[in-house]
């Protein structure tokens, strides 16, 4: 029942799907055909329209009019109307599908140059009118006026004085219609469909018809055009597709719906024939197909069943397809890499809780270390130890800054308090002068990495100064530019040439153990200015013997939004 419901729906949607297919298919292929036609004729009026510009009064051909018309001397008459013939031929040579290009005078009924060309009887503005603009119109699809040509042309025709007289001028150009009808009239096989071409005017006039179906002069009231300026759907016992031009005129495509059904119906009829072909393999197919994987699935299945309780040991199956042997071989393979898996999960697990343990552990000792110097600071006081007192005071802030526990979020603020703090302790050891230089501002409040100052003033007092000497701290900001200014600079012995380069590439060089944490601090600072501001700091080492040093830092400044 399933596999005869799955083909019947099959059928259904594959005929829909098809039909529809096909329906697109032709009107696809004659709005293709109509657009490149409508197109072709927009360019040829628009070249047109060019050539008559020149031809105006105020062109340049029209000019040449002009001097012809103003001419007594019989031979300045003769010499200008051949350079007008000249400069006609030559404004219609760069384009192939111009036919005729003249002026015409409607009191005579004749052209004024090359009037053995045109046919007799002929009549310019019998052609049907399509648009009309300042005293031009644009003529649709006629017959040439011309006896070197017997196709269709399009024509425009515009009408200007020249000293008082009223001319006309002309121009026609070739449309080849037939191709575009018999390149879309073979829409299926070789069964001709027959195509009728209509031109509209503005008003959706009938102005041509191609083989008289309808009659010229009639309305035929088109709506509905969608944003490409295009209709398609049936009328009148026809399926129309309709392109309207850039200009304003209409071109329209018509087959007659007996023609456009047959068509359809053709291919609904190979549609069923393969379809029911379709069925007798589906349904011999689909009877091999379940004798040959009914098995492996049943197996495959309890597999999956038995994993999904947690047994994950391998089971081999020898089935004779080569297909399942390998599905069944890699989920036995994928079962043992869970297994594997899941006992590294465990490890990790235990890995993870022993590191727990440890960091409870660190965390517990720093605490008990500040307990201790609280008791420690509270004895001092009892007993009147004001010098002990302060000294436990700020080395209880220093290690609480340390741990984080002052301040959640570090600031220059923040870190100028607490180097201010370091450098009394050290003064209590060593003799020297520190000179803090700090320009005051809201950028103080910016976030900074924590113990960012304090590494580098330690530097300077154990590395620099020694047992005497001074250090000169500032801190500014330098608008202009972006960013933060921090130096620290010393009086100290210096350094070498050697120990300065080492100095400035921290992470290529191990301490030789001559200084306790030789470069710790440094390689502290430079890491956490390349974590914190992304590449966007500097720092630089300047340094000279038994001159001093000098550590300069550029930060960047954030920008103020309030």
């Amino acid at each position: 029942m399933v596999t005869i419901v799955s083909l019947m729906s099959l059928v259904v949607v594959s005929y829909a799907a098809l039909h529809s297919m096909e329906k697109n298919k032709t009107e696809a292929t004659l709005k293709i055909s109509l657009n490149q036609m409508t197109e072709h004729m927009d360019e040829a009026y628009y070249s047109m329209i060019r050539i008559t510009q020149q031809m105006k009064e105020n062109g340049f051909i029209g000019a040449l009019l002009l001097d012809y018309m103003s001419q007594k001397n019989t031979y300045y008459i003769y010499k200008t109307k051949r350079k007008l013939s000249d400069e006609l031929i030559n404004v219609s040579f760069p384009n192939s599908s111009v036919n005729f290009a003249s002026y015409y005078d409607s009191l005579n009924h004749k052209c004024l140059f090359d009037e053995n060309l045109m046919v007799p009887g002929y009549d310019l503005l019998d052609a049907p009118e399509l648009v009309t603009a300042a005293g031009d119109s644009l003529r649709g699809l006629s017959a040439t006026k011309t006896k070197k040509s017997n196709g269709l042309v399009i024509s425009m025709l515009g009408q200007d004085s020249y000293q008082d007289k009223q001319l006309y001028t002309y121009v026609e150009m070739n449309v080849n219609v037939d191709e575009y009808l018999e390149q879309n009239s073979n829409l299926v096989d070789e069964n001709i469909v027959p195509i009728d071409l209509l031109q509209l005017d503005t008003r959706q006039i009938i102005k041509y018809s191609s083989n008289g179906s309808f009659i010229t002069g009639e309305s035929f009231n088109l709506d509905s055009f969608n944003a490409e300026k295009m209709y398609t759907g049936m009328k009148n016992g026809y399926f129309i597709v309709a392109k309207r031009s850039e200009i304003g005129y209409i071109n329209v495509f018509a087959v007659q719906e007996k023609y456009y059904r047959k068509e359809i119906y053709q291919w609904r009829n190979r549609i069923f024939f393969i379809l029911f072909l379709s069925t007798i393999m589906l349904y011999l197919s689909v009877l091999t197909i379940y004798r040959l994987i009914c098995r492996p699935l049943q197996l495959f299945g309890q597999e999956i069943e038995q994993a999904g309780q947690g047994n994950l040991e391998a089971a081999e199956y020898e089935l004779g397809i080569a297909e399942f042997d390998q599905l069944l071989k890699q989920f036995g393979n994928m079962k043992g890499q869970i297994r594997k898996l899941l006992e590294e999960v465990e490890t990790e697990e235990k890995k993870r809780s022993k590191i727990e343990v440890e960091k409870l552990m660190y965390k517990i000792n720093p605490h008990f270390l500040l307990n201790t110097l609280n008791s420690v600071q509270w004895m001092a006081q009892i007993n009147k130890q004001k010098d002990i007192s302060d000294f436990l005071s700020s080395l209880i802030f220093l290690l609480s800054y340390n741990l984080g526990k002052q301040d959640g979020i570090a600031t220059f603020r923040s870190e100028l308090e607490f180097l201010k703090k370091y450098v009394n302790l050290q003064k209590m050891r060593y003799d020297f002068e520190v000179d803090i230089q700090v320009e005051e501002g809201d950028y103080l409040d910016q976030p900074t990495i924590r113990l960012l100052l304090q590494p580098l003033v330690e530097n300077a007092l154990r590395h620099g100064l020694g047992e005497t000497g001074k250090v000169f701290i500032s801190l500014f900001q330098d608008e202009k530019k972006g960013y933060i200014v921090i130096t620290i600079k010393d009086n100290g012995k210096g350094l070498t040439l050697e120990q300065l380069e080492k100095l400035n590439r921290p992470f290529q060089y191990k301490s030789d153990g001559s200084v306790e944490n030789d470069g710790v601090g440094l390689r502290y600072v430079r890491s956490m200015l390349e974590s914190f501001y992304g590449g966007r700091a500097f720092l630089t080492i300047n340094s000279e013997l038994e001159k001093g040093t000098k550590v300069t830092l550029l930060l960047p400044l954030e920008e103020n939004n309030d």
